[in-house]
């Protein structure tokens, strides 16, 4: 590649595809990407950026710092970053770097779901399997919020057993997750919200944490709030302050906030002592963390009765209550292949005799053009039955039909989102918080009345409730 020469850009919807050649190093690859290039994809309003590598040979490390850079600029403006096809050695000098700001996707085939505008037309089956487990959530929650439902597999050996089968579809396996948007990451695990901060945190912390999705989580449960610091570079009073306002908040809903790993050394004695007395605990690492008393018995406790929280359902959510129906009840049926008879939906709190049979249940909080909170209860035949696409055999234990439960969750939400902004309706969702516990599901919603709906697929009962 000679050293003047520019790289012409293709634009797909909101994507942008750069296709260099040959090698790349600290010469060449300043013309990849240009500050007059990034401008234009402000201007054009771009989403994503494709750096497709099957064509390049070797780069340096170089160069992969200089994109890197490239890509941190692009991320803070809400562009995402994509390599897309590289070979092993291109890929491995990628992944030499701490801090990636760019997401490593396997195949062109594969980033048309990644990168581009999510086309209704796509109609194959998407089969996910990641030995990360981190990485698979990751990929999963991403699909999710772009409105597919992949399918999870959990070995290597029914990967290629799928792949056997089903030639024609689309499988992801080799694809890595670092960055979704400059919003600061969150999962869950065990009923615990993680948020993974990295660099400085100082006033612009303060606009990539999304505080009505920490609020939401509050509303539907969670007791338990994680911040991995182990990237972080240090600290300022902006943060600081902001930690506070959430530590002060969390308090209302007798919530634990935790910090794990933060690198106490530069910052001042005084601004630690603040944040202890506002609630927060602290962990060297994650395994002081696992053994701590006060963390077990926060997640087994359960949230007390909000009786400040208690609002009626809004015109704009009863009118729009098909589609949240329609998009668990489609998703449900397409896992199961069962049809669903439903009962006439009432408005009321939630109650049916959970004595006889054994549920599971998910909330999820959403807020936005919309808020309020769902919840969606499981049989634990019916969640047999979803099991067997997920893990590809029944679930057995306990720990097994959390998960399911949790991964199926995920699914309809991210179908609930893509219905509702299909009538111009814009929502964002908190993780789902599961109950294998039903009395503490009660808990958190009663007194609040809401729309319930009762569906029956073949004896198996699933329940619908929508409240705020």
């Amino acid at each position: 590649m000679a050293t003047n020469t520019y790289i012409p850009k293709t634009f797909k919807n909101s994507a942008v595809i750069v296709k260099p050649q040959g090698f790349l190093d600290g010469n060449n690859v300043n013309m990849l990407i240009t500050p007059t290039d990034i401008n234009n994809f402000e201007r054009k309003k771009i989403k994503s950026l494709e750096l497709v590598c099957s064509s390049v040979v070797s780069l340096n490390l170089n160069a992969v710092r200089f994109l890197n850079d490239v890509f941190e600029n692009l991320y803070k403006k809400n562009i995402e970053s994509f390599i897309i096809s590289p070979n092993k050695n291109v890929e491995s000098v990628f992944l030499k770097l701490k801090e990636k700001f760019f997401n490593i996707i396997e195949s062109t085939e594969v980033a048309n779901v990644f990168c581009q505008d999510n086309n209704d037309t796509f109609n194959k089956n998407i089969y996910l399997y990641s030995d990360n487990v981190e990485n698979k959530n990751m990929i999963l929650y991403y699909l999710i919020k772009r409105g597919y439902t992949p399918i999870v597999l959990n070995s290597k050996e029914e990967l290629q057993t799928k792949k056997s089968s089903n030639p024609n579809d689309l499988f992801i396996e080799k694809s890595i997750i670092s960055k979704i948007s400059n919003r600061v990451m969150s999962f869950t695990k065990d009923n615990m919200i993680f948020f993974y901060l990295d660099g400085f945190l100082d006033a612009e912390f303060t606009t990539s944490f999304d505080i009505e999705y920490f609020r939401r989580s509050l509303i539907i449960g969670f007791k338990v709030f994680v911040f991995d610091a182990t990237y972080v570079k240090g600290i300022n009073i902006h943060a600081i302050r902001y930690l506070s306002k959430l530590a002060v908040e969390s308090a209302e809903y007798g919530a634990l906030l935790c910090v794990i790993a933060l690198d106490t050394k530069e910052i001042n004695k005084n601004i630690l002592m603040d944040m202890e007395d506002s609630g927060y605990m602290f962990f060297k690492d994650i395994d002081g963390f696992n053994e701590s008393e006060e963390v077990k018995e926060a997640v087994l406790s359960v949230t007390e009765t909000m009786k400040k929280n208690r609002k009626s359902l809004t015109k704009d959510t009863i009118n729009l209550l098909p589609y949240f129906i329609n998009a668990t009840i489609e998703s449900i049926e397409l896992m199961t292949g069962v049809k669903a008879k439903k009962d006439k939906p009432g408005i009321k709190a939630l109650e049916f005799n959970h004595k006889e049979n054994n549920y599971i249940a998910s909330s999820v909080g959403f807020y936005g053009d919309l808020d309020g909170m769902l919840v969606l209860i499981f049989s634990e035949n019916l969640t047999k039955s979803v099991s067997k696409i997920l893990l590809g055999e029944e679930a057995k234990t306990k720990e097994e039909f959390v998960d399911i439960v949790g991964e199926f969750a995920n699914i309809i939400v991210g179908n609930v989102k893509a219905n509702i902004s299909k009538q111009d309706k814009m929502i964002d969702l908190t993780l789902p918080k599961i109950f294998d516990d039903i009395d503490s599901l009660f808990a958190l919603v009663k007194e609040k009345k809401g729309v319930e709906v009762r569906f029956d697929f073949e004896g198996e009962e699933f329940y619908f409730f929508l409240t705020r």
